[in-house]
C-alpha cells in the first residue's frame, strides 16, 4: 500500500511541475512578443521562459523515472482490504 501513496504523492509533484512549465510558457509566450518583422522582440526573454520550462520538464521527468508505480495486483490488494 506504500508504494500507491508514494505514487499518489508523486503525481502530485509531477503536476506542479508540469503547471509550472505551462505557466512559463504561456506567460512568455503570449501577448505581443514578435515585432513588426516577424522576429522575436526580445529572444532572451523567450530563451529564459524557455529554459524554465525545460528545467520544470526535467524536474517532473526525474520523479517520474524515480517513482515505483503501482502495479494491477498491488491496486487490487488495496480495494480488497
Amino acid at each position: 500500500m506504500a508504494s500507491i501513496e508514494e505514487a499518489a504523492a508523486a503525481t502530485s509533484t509531477i503536476q506542479e511541475h508540469v503547471s509550472s512549465a505551462l505557466e512559463q510558457l504561456q506567460g512568455g509566450f503570449n501577448g505581443r512578443i514578435v515585432n513588426g518583422f516577424g522576429v522575436y522582440a526580445d529572444p532572451s526573454i523567450r530563451r529564459y521562459d524557455l529554459i524554465g520550462a525545460r528545467k520544470a520538464i526535467d524536474a517532473a521527468l526525474t520523479v517520474m523515472k524515480e517513482t515505483k508505480w503501482p502495479t494491477e495486483s498491488e491496486y487490487d490488494a488495496h480495494e480488497n482490504a
